[in-house]
């Protein structure tokens, strides 16, 4: 089961690393085009929600929606019902890259499960979902793994 943990873990830091080669030359770096990805999903999204959607800490979202900003990729509105909120809104620039970014996300999709059937296409979303959902419940209670692991037998 170890394995399984350090090849999600490979996925991700090869995924982030093909990504950031290929969107580097226009001018986004460090994985913003994940950040700008899930803007153009959800063109309206409030800071908080796109750190929530991403999984990274509101000081880390801050920065990268800076950049985005600063590169042309968004605007940040005020929202009507709230004056305090900000709305991310794609812009016309990032408009221009959503069919290259959509077609990246894809790609890895197509590549990452070529030679599985539908079946087990779905069957590693549901696995990938629960373990997932396994994880997060743990933000709240980071104990309960420590606890966890104090009892667990250990496998190779």
């Amino acid at each position: 089961m170890q394995n399984a943990f350090r090849s999600i873990g490979l996925i991700a830091r090869a995924t982030s690393i093909m990504g950031n080669r290929l969107f580097t030359p226009k001018n986004l770096q460090a994985n913003q085009f994940l950040y700008l990805l899930r803007i153009l999903e959800n063109p309206g999204i409030t800071q908080a929600d796109l750190a929530t959607q991403l999984h990274v800490d509101p000081s880390t979202c801050l920065r990268a929606v800076r950049k985005l900003s600063a590169g042309g990729y968004l605007t940040r509105e005020t929202d009507p019902t709230n004056q305090r909120r900000k709305r991310l809104v794609p812009t016309a620039k990032a408009q221009a890259d959503a069919a290259q970014l959509h077609g990246y996300e894809q790609a890895l999709l197509t590549v990452g499960t070529q030679d599985f059937t539908p079946g087990e296409r779905l069957m590693l979303q549901e696995l990938l979902a629960r373990v997932a959902a396994n994880i997060e419940g743990l933000n709240d209670d980071p104990d309960r793994l420590m606890a966890t692991v104090k009892r667990a037998p250990h496998e190779n």
